[in-house]
């Protein structure tokens, strides 16, 4: 952990320099000369989207459980004009569910991408998990998983952050392609935070067949909650080509502060622990892709990462990130509906996704 922190920070200095060499060279530039904005035509994409909604639990002798849903990439279409977008995927049914169980889950995602400020709001509730790690873990296991059906994790929480080089840096052209990012840019960013993370089960999620020294009884959760306030600084970068081709990368890494109320089971019955945690954290962006007055294609990635230290040595780790690979036109629209359209220009942008939504 401390070689990864000690690498953030290099990062970030070495970023630093970079945005104040394009401070010098470009400083009096105006934002159009970075930046062009296309808000205006109408933004149709399909696309497929893969969210990543596992955890892992790690014990005090090296073993490490990870847990997955069975769930699938969704495959959908996205719709924006200005400030409103809304994305709809549908995601097949749950594969190889012989050897992987049923998930159930809904996640919902609303996204509000402005100029300055942006913020993230999540909604996932899954139930159904196997162990894909299964055969490593547990030696001699006859099935190729070990499935939880009765395993439910719930996760809400919204992602803040503000760019304070906005008239230079746009994150709407890697994420939302309503800009085009002209010319290499960056900024400092500063991310803040809030998370609720609930995991419960009908008995602890480590399985019996697992030699109990491998895990203290502290990390055999039947039932936790777990709130996370996060404030991160960073830095993002976006390396333009041709004006066309972008590659972006944005990184923000501070302290968490963390409540953690959970019950596990021990031999003489349940015990309940009440802690308080202060422990880092990153917060991962990354997009590479093409943005032309017409066309659109790419790839972006979102690694948002949290851990659960449990009593000395064990913890349990679970990210809310996802994969997007999208590929899309601008439509220009006629007067005769620009004249009505125009009028909500100047709202911030919003996004809703509903994606793999599934009973």
């Amino acid at each position: 952990m401390k070689k990864t922190i000690t690498l953030i920070i290099y990062l970030l200095v070495f970023a630093q320099l970079i945005l104040a060499q394009d401070t010098l060279k470009r400083k009096n530039q105006p934002r159009e000369y970075f930046i062009k904005d296309i808000s205006d035509h109408l933004n149709l994409s399909l696309f497929f989207l893969t969210n990543k909604n596992d955890f892992s639990l790690s014990g005090n002798k090296g073993v490490k459980l990870n847990f997955s849903p069975n769930d699938y990439g969704a495959i959908g279409i996205s719709v924006r004009l200005h400030w409103l977008g809304l994305a709809i995927g549908y995601a097949p049914k749950n594969l190889q569910e012989k050897y992987k169980g049923t998930t159930t889950y809904t996640n919902l995602k609303l996204s509000g991408y402005g100029k300055k400020i942006g913020v993230d709001l999540y909604y996932l509730d899954y139930t159904g998990f196997f162990i894909d790690n299964s055969k490593e873990v547990l030696i001699n296991y006859p099935l190729r998983h070990y499935i939880r059906p009765d395993l439910n994790t719930l996760t809400i929480g919204s992602n803040f952050y503000f760019i304070f080089n906005h008239k230079k840096y746009s994150y709407r052209s890697t994420f939302i392609q309503n800009e085009i990012q002209k010319h290499s840019a960056g900024s400092l960013i500063l991310n803040g935070s809030i998370n609720y993370f609930n995991v419960r089960a009908d008995s602890s999620i480590v399985p019996k067949e697992i030699d109990i020294m491998k895990f203290s009884p502290e990390a055999k959760i039947k039932q936790g909650d777990f709130y996370n306030l996060s404030i991160m600084p960073g830095y993002g970068h976006t390396f333009v080509a041709f004006q066309r081709f972008f590659f972006t990368v944005s990184i923000c890494a501070g302290m968490n502060f963390q409540q953690q109320h959970y019950t596990s089971e021990f031999k003489n019955g349940n015990q309940v622990f009440n802690q308080f945690e202060f422990i880092p954290r990153a917060l991962g962006r990354t997009g590479i892709g093409y943005n032309s007055n017409k066309f659109f294609t790419g790839l972006s990635v979102v690694a948002d990462v949290y851990n659960l230290p449990l009593g000395k040595n064990e913890r349990i780790g679970y990210s809310i990130g996802s994969a997007n690979i999208y590929f899309g036109y601008h439509f220009n629209l006629p007067k005769s509906i620009t004249k009505y359209t125009d009028k909500i220009k100047n709202l911030p942008n919003i996004n809703f996704q509903k994606s793999a939504y599934k009973y």
